[in-house]
Protein backbone atom coordinates (compact mmCIF):
# COMPACT_ATOMS: atom_id res chain seq x y z
CA UNK A 1 0.00 0.00 0.00
CA UNK A 2 1.53 3.44 -0.83
CA UNK A 3 0.54 5.29 2.57
CA UNK A 4 0.56 8.62 1.33
CA UNK A 5 -1.73 8.15 -1.51
CA UNK A 6 -4.36 7.66 0.94
CA UNK A 7 -3.78 10.49 3.16
CA UNK A 8 -3.23 12.90 0.22
CA UNK A 9 -6.90 11.70 -0.73
CA UNK A 10 -8.53 12.71 2.45
CA UNK A 11 -6.59 16.15 2.31
CA UNK A 12 -8.19 16.70 -1.26
CA UNK A 13 -11.41 15.69 -0.01
CA UNK A 14 -11.55 18.54 2.43
CA UNK A 15 -11.93 20.69 -0.22
CA UNK A 16 -15.06 19.63 -2.05
CA UNK A 17 -18.75 19.15 -0.81
CA UNK A 18 -19.95 15.39 -1.53
CA UNK A 19 -16.77 13.61 -1.79
CA UNK A 20 -16.97 11.39 0.89
CA UNK A 21 -14.49 8.74 2.07
CA UNK A 22 -14.83 5.72 0.39
CA UNK A 23 -12.23 2.95 2.23
CA UNK A 24 -11.09 1.92 5.66
CA UNK A 25 -7.79 3.31 4.20
CA UNK A 26 -8.56 6.88 4.10
CA UNK A 27 -11.21 6.58 7.72
CA UNK A 28 -7.99 5.25 9.08
CA UNK A 29 -6.07 7.82 7.74
CA UNK A 30 -8.30 10.32 8.40
CA UNK A 31 -8.52 9.69 12.17
CA UNK A 32 -4.32 9.54 12.42
CA UNK A 33 -4.50 13.42 11.19
CA UNK A 34 -7.16 14.12 13.55
CA UNK A 35 -5.51 12.46 16.69
CA UNK A 36 -2.22 14.97 15.25
CA UNK A 37 -4.46 17.76 15.07
CA UNK A 38 -5.88 17.62 18.81
CA UNK A 39 -2.62 16.46 19.97
CA UNK A 40 -3.44 13.48 21.42
CA UNK A 41 -0.83 10.06 21.28
CA UNK A 42 -1.52 7.39 18.53
CA UNK A 43 -4.81 5.83 19.54
CA UNK A 44 -4.52 1.92 20.46
CA UNK A 45 -5.67 -0.31 17.65
CA UNK A 46 -8.83 -1.89 17.37
CA UNK A 47 -10.58 -4.78 15.21
CA UNK A 48 -13.08 -2.45 13.78
CA UNK A 49 -13.32 0.83 12.21
CA UNK A 50 -16.32 1.40 14.12
CA UNK A 51 -14.66 0.95 17.38
CA UNK A 52 -11.68 3.22 16.57
CA UNK A 53 -14.50 6.19 15.36
CA UNK A 54 -16.11 5.71 18.92
CA UNK A 55 -12.65 6.04 20.74
CA UNK A 56 -11.76 8.97 18.99
CA UNK A 57 -15.34 10.94 19.33
CA UNK A 58 -14.77 9.91 23.32
CA UNK A 59 -11.21 11.15 23.02
CA UNK A 60 -11.97 14.61 22.07
CA UNK A 61 -15.61 15.13 23.49
CA UNK A 62 -14.53 17.58 26.09
CA UNK A 63 -12.62 19.53 23.34
CA UNK A 64 -13.33 22.18 20.94
CA UNK A 65 -12.71 21.53 17.44
CA UNK A 66 -9.55 23.28 16.45
CA UNK A 67 -10.14 24.26 13.38
CA UNK A 68 -12.20 24.24 10.01
CA UNK A 69 -10.42 22.20 8.24
CA UNK A 70 -10.27 19.16 11.13
CA UNK A 71 -13.96 20.03 11.39
CA UNK A 72 -14.35 19.07 7.50
CA UNK A 73 -12.02 15.83 8.23
CA UNK A 74 -14.54 15.14 11.22
CA UNK A 75 -17.42 15.24 8.83
CA UNK A 76 -15.97 12.98 5.96
CA UNK A 77 -15.17 10.33 9.00
CA UNK A 78 -18.76 10.79 10.11
CA UNK A 79 -20.08 10.05 7.11
CA UNK A 80 -18.06 6.66 6.40
CA UNK A 81 -20.54 4.34 7.43
CA UNK A 82 -18.74 0.79 6.47
CA UNK A 83 -17.78 -1.06 9.45
CA UNK A 84 -14.41 -2.74 8.10
CA UNK A 85 -11.42 -4.46 9.87
CA UNK A 86 -8.48 -2.65 11.01
CA UNK A 87 -6.30 -4.58 9.23
CA UNK A 88 -2.34 -4.10 10.50
CA UNK A 89 -1.98 -2.69 7.20
CA UNK A 90 -4.64 -0.03 7.62
CA UNK A 91 -2.93 0.52 11.25
CA UNK A 92 0.20 1.08 10.09
CA UNK A 93 -1.34 3.68 7.56
CA UNK A 94 -3.19 5.37 10.79
CA UNK A 95 -0.11 5.66 12.44
CA UNK A 96 2.02 7.17 9.19
CA UNK A 97 -1.19 10.05 8.55
CA UNK A 98 -0.47 10.53 12.49
CA UNK A 99 3.71 11.11 11.59
CA UNK A 100 3.06 13.34 8.58
CA UNK A 101 0.36 15.53 9.85
CA UNK A 102 1.72 18.98 10.55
Amino acid sequence: MVFYINKQAVEIKTRFENAPLTSPNEACAAMGMLYKIYGLPVPEKKEMVSDMKKDFHEAVAARPVPSEYAAKIISLLDEYYKDDRVTDEIYELLKYSYEEQY
